[in-house]
């Protein structure tokens, strides 16, 4: 039996950024009648080749077929959405003070300013039908925020199906339908109504391809999977047939048997310089941690499970809503970065030229600036100082080019990284909160990056490194707390941090 044609086909796709590959020529199709599942890990290029769908990026090669018609790009701000693709982002993009009616009306509007062109006795009966056919039990007069995470979901979907349907002319399926990571905010109990959506969908022939990180979930609903790795496509399978372990062989490769090289022994008796006790926030749930002096402790989880909030937790960044912190056993009563930094606690962000540098200022006035301060006579900057300071700090972590007046912007992203770290070292912190140090990071200067970290590390400093990058964990780290659900779900110390363990550790089924 001959295969139908697919109604999405996407081949050798590419794309850079700052010289850094993120797409290396993939290819994906999703046929009528399907769902499609992608699955990777953080950074293999699935979250690139959506915001390349969707507009928000332009592809450097490949080509892109809907329905059999190679689109060219570059898709502009609204991608391929006049071309038949609907989107469902994570975030849902639903307003919370529109009712059900006026955010789907948004759809029938077109380019016209304001609602005065929207006929809403026909925009009423075309929601109504909409919600009716795929069996929503939703009241279009309530609004956004009043429904329940599944409701708004399934709202964002038929929402997504309806502006199809508008632009094809056609409500009789062949839609492509395209959802990034749709459950992550969706109680368990909850998923299974949106996934029984999907499948009313796949049953018209419409193609729906699911971005997820959750391996239950893609073996559960969808028909066929591909895997990204590194921005490449590593393969694709049927789920009928397929197992957990099958998913994590093709996210990871190879089965890796690399032990964590010159990791620190973790000793008990060694001083706790930060701690967290019953620690919320927006995802992170009642979490109990101590960073030891002279110990990288790495934190690791799915998107959304909460290990991307604790570095800005932990350096009250961000305002937790339950718990304590401790410095050195001193408990602090309303953390913020300004007391962390005074207790010798810094923080490194993931986003590190929206917030961890200022990409206008030089490399001098970057590094300069926790020492503008104790170098300051009276109220002129000692610049001669901090100039030796910077050039001293871009030599000894070899930041190239190695001149404190080049732009930071202007460095590559290694570069930047490095004079960040080096920027915060000059200060003898007691406790470094790192976020992703490497992402974006060519393999070499990783390997730099490693070597600072542990170098510190070995005078006593007690490392937090929270990042999705499993082999960046195997090299640094002497211990690693997994996240689920904002919860510590697994631990992984010394000579058992694999990638292989650490996979199965965060992939782990959810105790029933």
């Amino acid at each position: 039996m001959t295969a139908p044609a697919p109604l999405l086909a996407v081949t050798g796709l590419a794309k850079a950024f700052n010289g850094v590959p993120a797409l290396r020529g993939v290819d994906l199709d999703v046929l009528p009648g399907e769902v499609h599942g992608l699955l990777g890990a953080n950074g293999s290029g699935k979250s690139t080749l959506i915001k390349i769908l969707a507009g928000f990026h332009d592809a450097d090669g490949g080509t892109v077929t809907v329905g059999g018609t190679t689109v060219a790009g570059p898709f502009g701000a609204r991608g391929l959405r006049d071309h038949g693709l609907g989107f469902v982002h994570q975030d849902l993009g639903l307003a919370g003070t529109s009712t059900v009616l006026e955010h789907m009306a948004l759809d029938s509007n077109g380019d016209a300013p304001g609602r005065r062109r929207i006929r809403w006795k026909a925009e009423r009966a075309r929601v109504t039908e909409l919600l009716d056919r795929f069996e929503i039990d939703v009241d279009p007069d309530v609004t956004i925020d009043t429904l329940s995470p599944v409701q708004r979901a399934m709202v964002a979907v038929v929402r997504a199906v309806g502006s199809q349907e508008l632009t094809s002319g056609s409500a009789t399926g062949g839609q492509i339908l395209i959802l990034d990571e749709p459950t992550v905010f969706l109680p368990r109990h909850e998923v299974g109504l949106l996934f029984a959506l999907l499948r009313r969908l796949r049953e018209r022939g419409d193609a729906v391809l699911l971005v997820s990180h959750d391996l239950d979930e893609i073996l559960e609903v969808t028909d066929r999977v591909t895997v990204f790795r590194n921005g490449r496509t590593a393969g694709t399978r049927a789920t009928q047939g397929s197992t957990r372990d099958d998913l994590v062989q093709l996210i990871l490769g190879a089965h890796d048997e690399h032990v964590a090289k010159g990791a620190a022994t973790v000793r008990s008796d060694r001083p706790a310089l930060l701690s967290a006790r019953g620690l919320s926030g927006t995802r992170v749930r009642d979490l109990d941690l101590d960073l030891h002096a002279g110990e990288v402790v790495g934190v690791t989880g799915l998107a959304g499970s909460g290990f991307e909030e604790l570095p800005d937790l932990l350096f009250g960044a961000r305002h937790a809503t339950a718990g304590r912190i401790e410095h050195g056993g001193t408990v602090v009563a309303k953390p913020t970065p300004a007391r962390s930094m005074d207790a010798g606690v810094v923080l490194i962000p993931a986003d590190r030229k929206g917030q961890g540098g200022a990409l206008g200022l030089s490399v001098l006035e970057n590094v300069s600036l926790p020492f503008l301060t104790e170098r300051a006579g009276g109220l002129l900057v000692d610049w001669k100082s901090l100039d030796r300071r910077a050039q001293d700090t871009c030599e000894r972590l070899n930041v190239i080019p190695a001149n404190p007046h080049a732009l930071f912007g202007h460095l590559s992203g290694g570069n930047q990284q490095k004079a960040l770290l080096g920027k915060w070292m000059d200060t003898n912190p007691q406790v470094m909160l790192l976020a992703e140090p490497t992402q974006g990071v060519d393999i070499g200067a990783r390997r730099e990056i490693f070597t600072l970290i542990r170098s510190a590390v070995a005078h006593g400093m007690a490392v937090l490194c929270a990042t999705s990058d499993y082999e960046q964990l195997v090299e640094m780290a002497d211990r690693v707390v997994v996240l689920d659900g904002g919860r510590i779900s697994a631990e992984v110390t010394g000579s058992d941090i694999t990638k292989d363990v650490l996979a199965s550790a965060v992939y782990a089924e959810e105790a029933s």
